[in-house]
């Protein structure tokens, strides 16, 4: 599937953004461009497509899953913690003429919705303060701060073979998928420094084959660093740019443009990818 027919299709989703976001739960929609190129790298390295199952992680309006399954993916799995952004998720996947679960239908792709909050605690660094002028206040996803890049690497978190679902609230047995793909809050928010990594780390714990993940570039090292300590391997598939609309009151633009890294951790050892 070429990248201009992918994005056609996308772009025809009913409703692509959130209705009334969250800003706690630094709700941005995917766009149908940055979903395409995650959905065609995946499909190259063939973590998606006939016969694998996905897990879109915080699935929000539900633009990965719908690509996951243009693509011909057999199963997909909806995961998030907020009624209204599951119920505009379920409406976009009906809309779009995907399929609900049914175990007698063995052709299509079946879906299922699962309600979850992923358990996440805060981690304070006491050697950050924030610097005069207000720099390193997080503003939402697209305002990014000092402080919570330097929370997020100076906290250790456990890797996720050491995690189960009753440690990170997502009643789902580990290695149940093939591919789990997650678009995470970037932590940016006080408050929630290292959310991306609890997110990430779950991911891991879910998928058997393959995670894809965006993340804010600046965090790259810190990021490469954390999964590669879990025994990881990690690529940076792209470099791209995040929009984010005006969303939110204190949103004084029109449009941010955040720099972001779509990742790929591979979970398969080389020579038994298939």
């Amino acid at each position: 599937m070429k990248l201009k027919h992918l994005q056609s299709a996308l772009s025809s989703v009913p409703i692509p953004q959130f209705t009334e976001p969250d800003i706690t739960l630094e709700q941005y929609a995917t766009s149908p461009e940055l979903t395409s190129y995650i959905i065609l790298a995946a499909l190259q390295n063939e973590d998606i497509g006939y016969g694998r199952t996905v897990l879109d992680l915080g699935c929000g309006t539900g633009m990965l899953s719908i690509g996951s399954a243009i693509v011909g993916s057999s199963h997909i799995t909806l995961v998030d913690c907020d009624e209204d952004a599951m119920a505009i998720a379920r409406e976009n996947i009906e809309a779009m003429g995907i399929e609900e679960f049914d175990e007698d239908d063995e052709s299509g792709c079946s879906v299922e919705y699962v309600l979850a909050k992923l358990k996440f605690v805060a981690r304070k660094d006491p050697n950050t303060s924030r610097s005069k002028g207000g720099r390193g206040r997080g503003k939402g996803r697209g305002g990014g701060g000092r402080q919570s890049q330097i929370s997020n690497r100076a906290v250790p978190i456990s890797p996720p073979h050491q995690i189960s679902p009753v440690d990170d609230g997502i009643p789902l047995a580990s290695n149940c998928v093939d591919t789990v793909m997650t678009n995470p809050p970037f932590g940016t928010k006080p408050g929630n420094a290292g959310i991306d990594v609890t997110f990430l780390r779950t991911a891991i714990r879910l998928a058997k084959r393959a995670v894809y993940s965006f993340h804010k570039s600046s965090t790259r090292e810190y990021i490469q660093k954390t999964v590669e300590s879990w025994g990881y391997e990690v690529d940076v598939v792209a470099a791209m740019k995040f929009d984010i609309p005006k969303l939110y009151k204190f949103h004084s633009k029109d449009n941010v443009e955040v720099d972001v890294d779509l990742i790929r951790v591979n979970l398969v050892p080389r020579g038994n990818d298939h």
